[in-house]
């Protein structure tokens, strides 16, 4: 009897609007089965100046939220610096909001720190490929 596999799904996550030069949030997050937990790995990146690269580990939990017909999933997630080192540029929040459960498209804020200064960038599309589902 094959063991069951202990990632129930793993998506990859890419945030942004695709505009040339523009920020990019790509992550690669993961739930065990019958759990809402959800960890990953992220690298925002901005090739225009300034020129970012923000690597940054997640961690966090989903709910399902139902309003008649219309089913929304909501991911919350925390970042930290990898290397956990103090002043390394990183995402601290990413939220994530999907069309339907375990959707492909949807829309994230999240907030990065850069230097001393905390950005927040509000409503941006988010397009995910399941790698695996269970």
């Amino acid at each position: 009897m094959p063991t069951p596999h202990p990632i129930a799904h793993v998506g990859h996550f890419s945030i942004g609007t695709g505009a040339p030069g523009a920020q990019l949030l790509n992550a690669i997050l993961s739930s065990p089965p019958n759990s809402n937990i959800v960890t990953g790995h992220g690298d925002l990146t901005q090739t225009t100046s300034p020129v970012l690269s923000a690597n940054t580990a997640f961690s966090g939990v989903y709910h399902v939220l139902v309003f008649g017909s219309q089913t929304t999933q909501v991911f919350s997630l925390h970042g930290t610096a990898l290397p956990p080192l103090l002043g390394a540029p990183h995402v601290t929040q990413l939220a994530i909001t999907l069309d339907g459960l375990w959707g492909k498209k949807g829309t994230a804020t999240y907030s990065y720190i850069l230097g001393s200064e905390l950005h927040v960038v509000k409503d941006v599309p988010v397009t995910v490929e399941w790698l695996l589902q269970s």
